[in-house]
């Protein structure tokens, strides 16, 4: 992938297994066993997704590397080669000319002598490129391909047709006075990313700015120090995508009479139902004095913001307490143990009792979390000592 744009029935058969590796662990697998899309699994984890590398973008970043060598001022053997022998039609000459208008729009160029950068293509003057600023004018060029040298020696007016419309001189004319400071000097022209602020060209740091966005709440369920298969959990419940029997009844795969709450029949098991709804998780959280509600399923993060406790382990003890609800439900219906509310509490202060060395930064807050717990959850009367 760094010398060779994959095609694109290669990189289907790799994300193939790669999807089914995920979701079964197998070499092989139907679509039903995947509870969320590839192309969300692709996303960065702050925009909801698993940071999942996309191997079609994985691939263009690694080949933009040729393109950024060739912006730079060294002169390896196989630049020289390209210049005398390759040109546009050889192997690296097709890379480069498919991967320039990308190389240009993921970086912004720093004026020196202007030999090697594009006028009207590159980011050198203002945010964006002048052939975005003044396509009017850019359709009166003569030397699209021009560098910023070229045109200031020249000057602009040599570059463009003798006759212009009323709308490409007024923007030849606004252009003209951008340029009217710009000065070139002996210094080789640079090339950095459009990240902020910016940095110098890397693959990461291409495919990290193609894949920028909005960050979501989501990244609350990854800062947390709980095992990855409860962080995987979290991430499907916040997304909807938990393999509940409501679930496999709208994929086909159950009918609506097996698709009932194994604890309260005629109800539809969906994950509110089982986290809110259901009379087994009431019980818990009346337990601890917390009032859930349906929308907080979604957004487990704000779950107990009103508890008087350190928040700095609050989304990771919820989440926790989430997790023993499910394992609950996965009991009852697997194994016909039916747990009693007292005893998904207990095993959740078992396993912060297990976790300690994942806390050690915060070993205090989480004693005060631990004996929280054991005030809502008390042993039975019968084993209280006398």
């Amino acid at each position: 992938m760094s010398s060779i744009l994959l095609p694109k029935t290669v990189r289907e058969i790799i994300d193939a297994k790669r999807r089914a590796f995920l979701w079964t662990g197998e070499e092989k697998c139907h679509g039903s066993s995947c509870l969320v899309a590839w192309e969300d699994v692709c996303k960065t984890k702050e925009q909801g997704g698993l940071g999942v590398k996309n191997l079609e973008n994985m691939n263009h970043c690694l080949l933009l590397k040729f393109v950024h060598r060739m912006h730079d001022t060294s002169t390896p053997p196989w630049k020289q080669w390209l210049h005398s022998h390759g040109g546009e039609d050889s192997y690296l000459g097709k890379i480069l000319s498919s991967e320039l208008q990308r190389y240009q729009s993921l970086t912004t160029a720093r004026i020196g002598t202007g030999e090697h950068i594009a006028f009207w293509h590159d980011r050198w003057l203002l945010n964006i490129t002048l052939l975005e600023a003044f396509p009017a004018l850019y359709t009166h060029c003569t030397r699209p391909a021009a560098s910023v040298r070229h045109v200031l020696r020249d000057g602009l007016r040599r570059h463009l047709r003798p006759r212009l419309t009323n709308v490409a001189a007024g923007e030849e004319s606004t252009l003209l006075d951008c340029l009217r400071h710009t000065t070139l000097t002996d210094r080789q022209d640079t090339r950095l990313l459009l990240s902020s602020p910016p940095e110098p060209f890397s693959s990461r740091g291409a495919y990290r700015l193609m894949h920028a966005g909005v960050p979501s709440d989501a990244m609350r369920v990854w800062a947390t120090l709980l095992p990855m298969k409860i962080k995987f959990f979290a991430w499907l419940l916040g997304g909807g995508r938990l393999n509940t029997r409501a679930y496999l009844h709208h994929q086909n795969i159950r009918t609506l009479e097996d698709s009932w709450c194994v604890h309260c029949p005629g109800v539809l098991e969906t994950d509110v139902h089982i986290f809110v709804g259901c009379h087994k998780a009431h019980a818990v959280w009346a337990r601890l004095g917390i009032s859930m509600h349906c929308d907080l399923v979604q957004r487990p993060w704000d779950i107990g913001v009103g508890v008087t406790l350190p928040d700095v382990l609050r989304v990771d003890f919820f989440l926790l307490l989430l997790w023993h609800l499910w394992k609950a439900r996965n009991a009852m219906i697997f194994y016909q143990l039916d747990l009693p509310p007292r005893e998904v509490l207990n095993r959740v202060a078992l396993d912060l009792d297990a976790w300690t060395r994942r806390y050690k930064k915060h070993r205090l807050e989480l004693q005060v979390w631990r004996d929280w717990l054991a005030t809502c959850n008390p042993p039975p009367s019968s084993t209280l000592p006398s």
